[in-house]
């Protein structure tokens, strides 16, 4: 558990490169919610737990909405995506029609820096949690436990105090 911990605490600290963008993204999710746009939010897998506590957990942004099968979006929306991995055609779909309808796109991805990230390209603001591989080495050499959600959440949870911080500025 000890390798689990050091290895986490040092993703959780590469986060903290994200500061300025996460300070933008949070203006254009309050955007949206203030000015009655839609927050969306779509993940896959195991990521699919940001949806679930953005759209019905104790701590959710207010206006968010688990996106339905065939969404139409304005500008004045946002869609969060979610993904374990750094491609996922249908992600990727929706990325694509709500960058074309005008609305703003913010990805929390995984993966290596050095593959090419196709949500640095299709997103306004896009966040890596650069988990590769498990964290832990096993005997066998292979390694184990992958968080992606934790670290998906910790990126959350930036984003959730930073938009309140904003609505309670705009007595929302």
């Amino acid at each position: 558990m000890k390798i689990f911990t050091t290895q986490l605490t040092g993703l959780i600290k590469r986060l903290n490169n994200y500061e300025e963008d996460i300070e933008d993204a949070s203006r254009a999710i309050a955007q949206s919610v203030i000015s009655d746009g839609r927050l969306f939010w779509c993940g896959d897998n195991e990521m699919e737990g940001l949806t679930i506590q953005a759209c019905s957990g104790e701590d959710r942004i207010p206006g968010s909405i688990k996106i339905g099968k065939a969404p139409s979006f304005t500008e004045m929306d946002t869609l969060v995506t979610a993904s374990s991995s750094l491609e996922n055609p249908r992600l990727e779909h929706l990325a694509d029609e709500a960058k074309k309808q005008g609305a703003t796109v913010i990805s929390i991805c995984s993966g290596d820096n050095a593959e090419k990230n196709v949500w640095q390209d299709k997103a306004d603001f896009s966040f890596n949690t650069h988990i590769q591989h498990g964290l832990v080495p096993m005997e066998s050499g292979n390694r184990i436990g992958k968080p992606h959600l934790l670290i998906g959440l910790h990126i959350y949870y930036r984003l959730y105090f930073s938009v309140m911080e904003i609505l309670e500025e705009h007595d929302m």
